[in-house]
């Protein structure tokens, strides 16, 4: 009797065994499937949407403001003197709204994405200043924005390019240069003046964001002399009062 309940458990525990193990290769069986599967339509979206060019490119220089020895006029709180890099892309400018049936169009500045050697130029389908794309219900979302000479203002979605396009746009491709938020900048700032006195405010930027070592408010006595100069920067100031200053620059910054 003993024999046989011995028998009958190690029986079980074999079936268990088995089905544990079949349970087991049917579940690596799963998620070798899903892995399959999330790395197909991974490939798939990767090769749709880079059928659309990312190769854009900035165009950046160096300025200073204002030209030397000209007179120039600005007010408490305008930079005397600004030197910075000013980055320059090409955007689509959409000078309407768009209300379509399967996209909204905002009005605002896109900047490029990139061009194809045909010349056919993509945009992102944000703007610099407030303006998106948004999707009607039931539709796949917007990917790019393309100018099109025949059809107006195109969306393109991950897997189709012109998806729809809109023959009404009003639209206009345009260089634009903007101040480098990520680049060093280095200003000089007019703070208004008490009596014979003015003062001048001096910072330093970097990555948009003011370096408060670098940071310094200077007064300057303008009954002793007409001329500041700061960081090799020499300024000859013509006339002045509490809300602005007329002036020119004779050096910049060293």
């Amino acid at each position: 009797m003993m024999f046989l309940l011995c028998d009958f458990a190690l029986h079980k525990d074999l079936r268990w065994s088995i089905i544990s193990n079949q349970l087991q290769n049917k579940a690596n069986k799963i998620m070798k499937s899903s892995i399959f599967f999330t790395l197909f339509c991974s490939a798939l979206l990767t090769g749709c949407s880079s059928s659309i060019p990312f190769n854009a490119q900035s165009t950046t220089e160096q300025f200073t403001l204002p030209s030397l020895n000209q007179s120039t006029q600005v007010y408490v709180g305008d930079y005397m003197i600004d030197e910075g890099v000013n980055v320059t892309d090409n955007y689509l400018i959409v000078k309407q709204p768009i209300d379509g049936a399967a996209y909204d169009i905002g009005k605002g500045d896109y900047k490029l994405l990139g061009t194809e050697k045909s010349g056919k130029m993509y945009f992102s389908h944000f703007s610099t200043n407030g303006g998106y794309v948004i999707q009607g219900p039931l539709i796949d979302p917007p990917y790019a924005l393309s100018p099109d000479d025949k059809d107006g203002l195109c969306v393109s979605t991950v897997f189709v390019k012109n998806a729809t396009c809109y023959k009404e746009a009003q639209t206009e491709v345009v260089k634009k240069s903007i101040d480098s938020p990520s680049a060093f900048q280095r200003t000089l700032i007019y703070n208004g003046s008490v009596g014979k006195k003015i003062n001048i405010s001096y910072r330093e930027f970097s990555g948009g964001n003011a370096r408060q070592a670098f940071t310094n408010n200077v007064e300057y006595d303008m009954s002793k002399s007409n001329i500041i100069n700061y960081k090799g920067a020499e300024i000859e100031v013509i006339d002045f009062n509490n809300s602005s200053i007329t002036y020119k620059v004779r050096k910049y910054f060293r």
